[in-house]
């Protein structure tokens, strides 16, 4: 097994929407930078609608500010009827799900609305990414009462959202991509609430088709979560758009 990949016709699939001038690959950024260089942030897609993006900010909000309100004794009816009236406004506007994927996909696909890193999630932090100079992608984030699972910690099954996320981002940079086939975590200790944690994956090792990538959580210097996962090179359809695949999945930021 090896880091590259002797595989006829094998080669890395880009983020999708970047422009020529930008650059989101651990071997292209030696070539253009030398071995040692200033972590490089997944370049920015501008948005389709400014409005939407402002939208999903308020939203945001409201989610972070309901988080674990049960019991504080927060007068909420007049708010709950407000937002009422809201969704009474916005619902009638909205094309189906259906036609909402296949419009997603005609632009860069999930790079702007997974629910990791998508400008335009309200269930994303969001979480911003970079690239660096070791071949691992990393990231630092505070996660709020939204996303708890034990009593002060971070959900479990949201470490593993991440996590597979940023592995096939990890993916990308390392020059691969591929499905996640294989995917298993070792919990090591509880992910906290409110404490900066640091997100760290990296290509592993790779075997024509597959690729094996490893992660990890730190809460400072304690070790919370170890993950590893196999990706196996492979396309799905593109919802409205017969007889066209994609093998960009989740991992596109």
């Amino acid at each position: 097994m090896t880091r590259g990949s002797e595989s006829p016709g094998f080669g890395g699939v880009p983020l999708p929407g970047l422009r020529d001038d930008e650059v989101f690959e651990f071997d292209e950024a030696r070539k253009r930078l030398g071995e040692s260089f200033d972590p490089i942030p997944v370049p920015v897609l501008p948005p389709a609608d400014p409005n939407l993006d402002r939208a999903v900010a308020e939203l945001r909000r409201l989610r972070d500010a309901t988080a674990a309100l049960a019991h504080s004794d927060v007068e909420l009816g007049d708010i709950a009827d407000k937002l009422a009236e809201v969704a009474d406004l916005l619902e009638p506007r909205v094309p189906s799900p259906q036609q909402r994927l296949e419009n997603m996909w005609k632009g860069a696909g999930t790079r702007r609305s997974n629910p990791v890193s998508g400008q335009e999630s309200p269930l994303a932090p969001p979480i911003d990414f970079v690239g660096c100079d070791d071949g691992s992608v990393m990231a630092e984030v505070t996660m709020g009462p939204a996303y708890q699972g034990p009593p002060g910690c971070v959900h479990g099954g949201i470490s593993a959202l991440i996590i597979d996320h940023m592995m096939g981002l990890a993916n990308h940079w390392g020059g691969r991509f591929g499905m996640t086939a294989h995917y298993e975590l070792d919990y090591r200790s509880p992910t906290p609430l409110l404490q900066p944690l640091t997100f760290r994956c990296w290509v592993h090792e790779t075997e024509g088709r597959k690729t094996w990538t490893h992660g990890t959580i730190h809460a400072g210097d304690r070790l919370c979560v170890e993950a590893r996962g196999l990706f196996l090179e492979a396309g799905v359809p593109i919802p409205g758009q017969p007889g066209s695949t994609s093998t960009v999945t989740d991992g596109s930021p």
